[in-house]
């Protein structure tokens, strides 16, 4: 017997292999009228929704076979997701990798197998549909192609189950936006409404007194202002009517702009912010809207002083490779876990929410920033070590006439 080897991408299928949460769930009746189909066609006495998992192979489906799994080192299904075609054992007896396999020398007795794999976006093989008989047999070409169309029938069927998870993932992150909208306005406009108040009623304060009432005012219709704008810019971005004023912009004053702008924030959360500039000595230069970067860094430096400890210096850098020019933020807070860092730049979602509330964001910021860099034909990417440190980088394509 020869066990498969693993497929290149063995980390990115077991992954949308756990995204689906299929393994384990209960038989459905549009797998099951497939396997049907496809046992009818191929004229076999089984035929299998097959899934390959880390160890094993499970069975969504199993027409004719009472066990839902084996294990994956016995699996002909583990062959077949190598290939883009469907894969054939005409004979185990008679092929070296198959005809001492357990599953061939004792119950099911496969003796012909053909598998046709369940191919999913970026090439990610999942499993297969494969039909299996206890004697030697071929397929017809009608037979081969049919099972090919009953597989494409299957992934449909996965794809839709991702849709639908991703719809009620969405409605109810709306849920928890709207809420936290509906918290975030109030918040501020009792604020400002106390406040006003106060002053309106002609009580004689002291000056200083007064001075800590207006500011207080202040700063919640600059909160008030922030949650507005952050609604607006979402909705112009989905419209596709955001427009960029593009004009050739140097890194190193951009950032100086960006730092000056966002140092009174960051002394706010205790923190510093210092620009590091030793990776690079040529000026670099790109063609951007300048605004709309200086509101990418600008939301990722406060979200850097927002969700690091006290005393942190938040270091930015920058360097051109490969005619691209990138901007990192690092702080050296509690960092982001591998799952927190898969959800980050969705819409409405606020990482470590509860734990980091004393300046509060509407979710939207890291979503708008991912979607203002791509307008300008770059890319926004994380990288965190829980407990170290967590580092944003911006990278742009350098201006076409070059630095």
């Amino acid at each position: 017997m020869i066990p498969a080897p693993l497929p290149d991408n063995e980390k990115q299928r077991l992954r949308k292999l756990k995204e689906l949460e299929i393994l384990d769930t209960l038989e459905e009746q549009a797998y099951d009228d497939l396997t049907l189909l496809a046992a009818q066609i191929c004229q076999t006495p089984i035929a299998l929704v097959s899934l390959v998992d880390s160890d094993r192979q499970w069975f969504k489906s199993h027409l004719g076979l009472d066990a839902t799994e084996t294990p994956r080192e016995f699996a002909f299904c583990a062959h077949a997701i190598l290939g883009d075609d469907v894969f054939t054992v005409e004979d185990a007896a008679k092929d070296e990798r198959f005809h001492d396999n357990p599953l061939s020398i004792d119950a099911p007795n496969v003796k012909f197998y053909a598998g046709a794999p369940l191919i999913l976006e970026n090439n990610i093989h999942l499993g297969t549909l494969c039909v299996i008989d206890n004697v030697a047999r071929t397929l017809t070409s009608q037979q081969k192609s049919a099972l090919e169309a009953l597989a494409r029938q299957v992934v449909s069927q996965l794809e839709l189950r991702l849709i639908v998870k991703q719809l009620k993932h969405l409605d109810q992150a709306k849920d928890e936006f709207l809420a936290m909208v509906s918290h975030e306005l109030r918040t501020p406009l009792t604020s400002i409404n106390g406040s006003l108040s106060l002053l309106l009623k002609g009580e004689d304060y002291s000056p200083s007194v007064r001075t800590q009432m207006i500011d207080i005012a202040y700063r919640n219709a600059n909160r008030l202002l922030t949650i507005v704008n952050d609604i607006l810019d979402l909705a112009k971005l989905e419209a596709g009517k955001l427009e960029l004023n593009i004009q050739k912009l140097d890194v190193t004053t951009l950032i100086k702009q960006a730092i000056e702008l966002n140092e009174n924030y960051c002394q706010q959360c205790d923190n510093d912010i210092k620009l590091d500039d030793s990776k690079t000595i040529e000026p670099i230069t790109i063609d951007a809207d300048e605004q709309r970067l200086l509101q990418v860094l600008g939301n990722l430096i406060s979200n850097a002083a927002k969700f690091t400890h006290a005393n942190d210096t938040i270091i930015i850098s920058y360097e051109c490779h490969n005619n691209e020019a990138s901007i990192t933020i690092t702080d050296h807070g509690p960092g982001l876990t591998e799952n927190q860092q898969q959800n980050l730049f969705e819409k409405f979602k606020q990482v470590n929410s509860k734990d980091h509330e004393k300046l509060p964001g509407t979710g939207l910021g890291l979503n708008i920033c991912k979607n203002i860099v791509e307008l300008h034909h770059g890319a926004i990417s994380c990288q965190s070590k829980p407990g170290e440190y967590t580092s944003f980088t911006v990278s742009l394509p350098m201006s076409h006439t070059g630095h």
